[in-house]
């Protein structure tokens, strides 16, 4: 019947081309559409809930990050100790904890040859000179009744410190500058390991030289 129709073939096969590339055209545009993934939606920033016994440098080990003053720089926390339980720190992403990271110089060698980290040289220098100014903190409650690095337990009233160098049972004069308050501290335990503290005082001796509220300051100090 189709054969009997004049020019009805050719006309058919005229238009045969244009359906196949419109069917193309259109699979193309198929492909195309199911390729695209829709926008992810930011999620929310990490956060960590404040725990009995949290210090900022436990959690900042918990959570494998390596500097707790990053920690306490984007809760604007002044005084590290004075964490309470319950609260929600923002914790450092990834990404910005790479691109603040400061490079570090090599540290330098001791003289038998041997690498010695930067903190301890400078503050073998800083113990060597009698009446240098060192960055000091305080630790309290937290800790109180944990055993301390030469074994005894901590008691924060005690008039006893923290230094990372200086032999166990060392008594030191301690000499705030900005209040003229003293007090006579053993070494009883290591630390701070915080970068720019040189000694952790107990709660009793932060109180006896005026230190509590500003947390973090400067004092004088030489070996008794």
């Amino acid at each position: 019947m189709i054969a009997l129709i004049p020019q009805l073939e050719s006309s058919l096969a005229y238009l045969r081309p244009e359906v196949k590339a419109s069917s193309e055209s259109f699979a193309e545009v198929l492909q195309t559409a199911s390729s695209q993934t829709p926008p992810q939606s930011a999620s929310p920033p990490p956060q960590y809930v404040v725990q009995q016994g949290d210090t900022l440098t436990e959690i900042a080990k918990k959570l494998g990050i390596s500097d707790p003053m990053e920690l306490a720089r984007i809760n604007h926390i002044k005084n590290p100790d004075l964490i309470q339980v319950g609260q929600v720190l923002k914790l450092p992403s990834g990404d910005a904890g790479k691109q603040e990271t400061t490079p570090q110089p090599a540290p330098p060698k001791s003289p038998q040859g041997k690498k010695v980290p930067v903190l301890y040289a400078l503050e073998k220098n800083v113990s060597a000179r009698a009446g240098t100014l060192v960055t000091a903190s305080w630790y309290g409650s937290n800790h109180h009744g944990q055993p301390m690095a030469n074994g005894r337990p901590f008691n924060m009233y005690a008039d006893t410190a923290a230094h990372r160098t200086l032999p166990f049972g060392t008594k030191v004069n301690l000499t705030n500058p900005a209040n003229g308050h003293t007090a006579t501290v053993e070494i009883t335990d290591r630390g701070p390991f915080i970068r720019g503290r040189n000694l952790d005082v107990s709660y009793g001796v932060a109180k006896k030289l005026g230190m509590v509220e500003a947390g973090v300051t400067k004092l004088r100090m030489n070996k008794s």
